[in-house]
């Protein structure tokens, strides 16, 4: 599975007798997104047909029902990671079974399509119709089911508030991969780090074109580290960076195995830089914080909630190239201020571990649990 999705069933398999993951197969090597091994002896499986798009999940209409249906009947409740296709038929099985469910929504879907191009014009629009259904439906079958909602970060909360909304900030991370360290940015040249999928929604032409604009004097070098999932897209970018002359300090890494790889990465790093368009609470920026790596991150989406402007990461606004660059040569050229978010990022990424959230997770599950609530763990 995806290191996100492994790692938290993982988890819950520790504190559950048994866990039966629903989810689509596919036979032969994995996806190298997907390359995160299951080893706990008590996790069992309900194939799905294997589908890769929501397209394409219209022919395995009755495979992926009978799927549902089958994971209802064997299981005492239900926790459900993200999009799931027909998520309508989902809450019915679970009201018709009585199954309690938690529903923990990753992103906003409907934020991100509006945020940039993707496929097209005409399949953006269904992708966006899609998502806009996918809302209305989970919000009402959590009313029938009385289920529960976890959404990474208040802004996603309030999109789905009830009485059984509650906000986090989800990660992966544990405490035994912790690293400290006092200080970043000691060489001459300095190692800016960016970490996720090379997708339009991550606005990595807005870094390329803010290191673009660092002082002449200023010795960096870049690694984006992460899968190519839109050729077009990375075309695009590698034309900004021949047409910047930047192309011998702009490291193309491609997908990085979660765990000791991707470490290793943040921990030879000076900064890391987060440009997105649309995020819910991204984990990389707990990840980075865990591993004394001082952050800059766009104010969109549940970023606010995942750290505190000034505090432990530097907050800019989405598509701003010039603040970008500002805070890299702010965070650059201010020791005490470099060391303070290092101090106060590492700290604050203490409250945002695997551990905390599973034991959000299983809270949610326990049934007759009824108070609302709608809040961020702090510090």
């Amino acid at each position: 599975m995806q290191a996100a999705s492994g790692r938290v069933a993982e988890a819950l398999a520790m504190q559950y007798d048994k866990v039966l993951i629903c989810t689509r197969v596919v036979h032969g090597p994995p996806p190298s997104s997907n390359d995160f091994p299951l080893e706990a002896s008590n996790i069992g499986l309900f194939a799905q047909p294997a589908w890769r798009t929501t397209l394409g999940s219209l022919r395995h209409f009755i495979g992926i029902i009978l799927a549902y249906i089958r994971t209802c009947r064997r299981s005492d409740v239900l926790f459900v990671r993200g999009m799931c296709p027909y998520i309508g038929v989902l809450y019915l099985c679970a009201l018709i079974f009585r199954r309690p469910i938690c529903h923990w929504i990753v992103g906003d879907p409907v934020a991100l399509l509006r945020a940039s191009r993707r496929n097209g014009r005409v399949m953006d629009m269904l992708a966006l119709l899609y998502a806009l259904q996918d809302r209305l439906a989970t919000r009402v079958g959590r009313w029938l089911t009385n289920g529960a909602l976890i959404c990474n970060g208040s802004e996603l909360a309030q999109k789905y508030r009830s009485p059984r909304t509650t906000a986090t900030v989800s990660s992966t991370i544990q405490e035994s991969e912790f690293f400290s360290r006092a200080d970043t940015c000691q060489d001459d040249t300095i190692r800016i780090l960016f970490v996720g999928f090379i997708r339009p929604e991550k606005g990595i032409e807005y870094l390329l074109d803010a290191v673009s604009r660092l002082k002449p004097d200023f010795l960096w070098e870049l690694r984006l580290v992460g899968a190519n999932e839109f050729p077009e897209y990375r075309k695009m970018l590698d034309e900004i960076v021949a047409e910047r002359g930047i192309g011998d300090r702009v490291h193309w890494e491609g997908y990085m195995a979660y765990g000791q790889p991707i470490f290793d990465c943040t921990r030879a790093s000076d900064l890391l830089v987060l440009p997105s368009l649309s995020e819910g609470t991204p984990h990389v920026l707990a990840e980075a914080r865990a591993n004394s790596l001082p952050c800059i991150a766009t104010t969109v989406g549940g970023v606010p909630d995942v750290v505190t402007d000034g505090y432990d990461a530097l907050l800019v606004p989405p598509k701003d190239a010039f603040a970008i660059a500002q805070a890299v040569e702010r965070i650059v050229g201010d020791g005490e201020l470099r060391r303070a978010l290092i101090r106060q990022g590492y700290a604050k990424s203490h409250t945002q571990t695997l551990d905390r959230f599973v034991a959000l997770v299983q809270t949610e599950l326990r049934p007759g649990w009824h108070n609302a609530t709608l809040q961020v763990p702090q510090e």
